[in-house]
């Protein structure tokens, strides 16, 4: 009811296996968005500098392992 927009009178009178299906479509999509953002989230660290700066999280000075010929 929640992800579809119906009402709950409206789900109620839906055939068996209209509601079937639409919990397996739903069930599908939850699951591909899932995996989406879970693979997302754990190749991108978002930590370029450009981004850094943009999130206002840059830093002042290079770390000292980083800085090359100082």
């Amino acid at each position: 009811m929640y992800y579809m927009g119906f009402t709950y009178r409206e789900a109620y009178n839906l055939p068996s296996w209209q509601r079937s299906w639409f919990i397996t479509r739903i069930s599908e999509e939850m699951d591909k968005a899932r995996k989406a953002n879970s693979d997302a989230s754990r190749a991108a660290h978002h930590n370029t500098p450009d981004v850094r700066a943009m999130q206002g999280r840059q830093r002042e000075q290079v770390p000292a392992k980083l800085r090359r010929f100082t």
